[in-house]
């Protein structure tokens, strides 16, 4: 296990995936690599990535303060791709790819993945990733704590693709049910030490017989060679200024598991139960609390984005919490979806997650 290196203090960083399109909506497959390839050569190198998936990219964001800087760094991104005539597509999973459609890139990490993971990897699909800095390996693990009971609602908030293959899943976030089929992709289990991570992860990397801790795939991992705690489990989300809500939970929800820690902590089935839970019902759904009582996840969406308010006005950093507001006050996304598709077919769904995703003020 490599040593903690500092990464701020609460800051925050977004690696943003999205798919790309063609004038239809339907994924670009072969025509992908070239696409990336010149993302690439007009940004920064490793602000534009690519990745497992030919026609994806993964947006990188510089270290900053708060959700703010992050949502002005995506707009920039975001931007970039569309004065290239490039169209992106955010969420969780493409709504329409057909099975085993997926075009796969190669290197020696991906070669890797795809051995080990034959024909799972059948559609792509795509993250909002939100990195958390901590000064210290005790601090992060610290803050763990408080990020793993939220693992649920912020998959629920999140979640937006209950289309796979053309066919309503039934499901508020098919991407989840895509990843719990992958090897070490789990719910982050149940730690309280760095001590108890490193043992953990070494554990799993020798059974799997794997090299590094990167190839373990929590929801919730660290991530030591940068600093950071890293927020893998909800889908892309196409609107803008909900990433940057999202982005802002996640760092008040980390401030609150420092300032006031938990008292108790869910055991992992439990964990797991809340979240196949949210997987298929989104918000419309109860969980089990810390207290051991079911609760409405919409009233534990409420309190938490109170506390993370609270937690964050100090510094003037819970702007952004506005969108999730705004969005816990309207239909939920899978919602909105199926209305769509239920009005204009398919068609409008692929338009509407398009034109949102290039929309820079929404």
């Amino acid at each position: 296990m490599p040593a903690w290196v500092p990464g701020g203090d609460l800051t925050v960083g977004v690696e943003e995936e999205l798919m790309l399109v063609d004038d239809a909506g339907e994924l670009l497959g072969a025509a992908g690599p070239a696409v990336v390839a010149t993302l690439q050569r007009t940004t920064p190198d490793g602000v534009v990535t690519g990745e497992v998936y030919v026609d994806q990219v993964e947006l990188n964001t510089p270290v900053c303060t708060g959700a703010e800087g992050v949502a002005a760094s995506l707009r920039t991104l975001r931007g970039s791709v569309s004065a290239r005539g490039v169209r992106a597509l955010a969420a969780g999973v493409h709504p329409t790819a057909p099975l085993g459609g997926a075009v796969l890139a190669s290197s020696p990490r991906y070669d890797r993945i795809r051995e080990e993971y034959a024909g799972l990897l059948r559609t792509p699909t795509a993250a909002l990733q939100v990195h958390v800095g901590f000064p210290d390996e005790q601090t992060a693990m610290r803050a763990y704590r408080g990020l793993r009971h939220a693992v649920p609602l912020l998959r629920a908030l999140a979640a937006g693709s209950p289309y796979w293959h053309g066919v309503d899943s039934g499901l508020a976030s098919t991407r989840s049910a895509i990843l719990r089929s992958y090897p070490r992709t789990t719910v982050p289990p149940l730690l309280r030490s760095w001590e108890q991570y490193v043992t953990r992860t070494e554990t799993v990397l020798d059974a799997a017989e794997a090299t590094d801790h990167t190839y373990v795939w929590w929801d919730l991992r660290p991530r030591p060679r940068l600093g950071t705690l890293e927020v893998r489990m909800m889908d892309a989300v196409p609107s803008l200024a909900l990433v940057a809500g999202l982005t802002a939970l996640v760092q008040g929800i980390a401030r609150c598991a420092l300032e006031s820690p938990a008292l108790a902590d869910l055991p992992d089935d439990v964990l797991a139960v809340n979240d196949h839970r949210v997987a298929r019902h989104g918000l419309e759904t109860t969980v089990v609390d810390l207290d051991r009582t079911h609760r409405p996840l919409r009233e534990v969406a409420r309190r938490t984005l109170a506390d993370a308010r609270v937690a964050l006005a100090v510094d003037g950093l819970e702007g952004p919490l506005e969108a999730v507001e705004a969005m816990l006050a309207g239909p939920a996304e899978p919602v909105r979806q199926r209305g769509l598709v239920a009005s204009g077919g398919m068609p409008a769904l692929l338009d509407d997650l398009v034109a949102r995703t290039g929309d820079l003020d929404g």
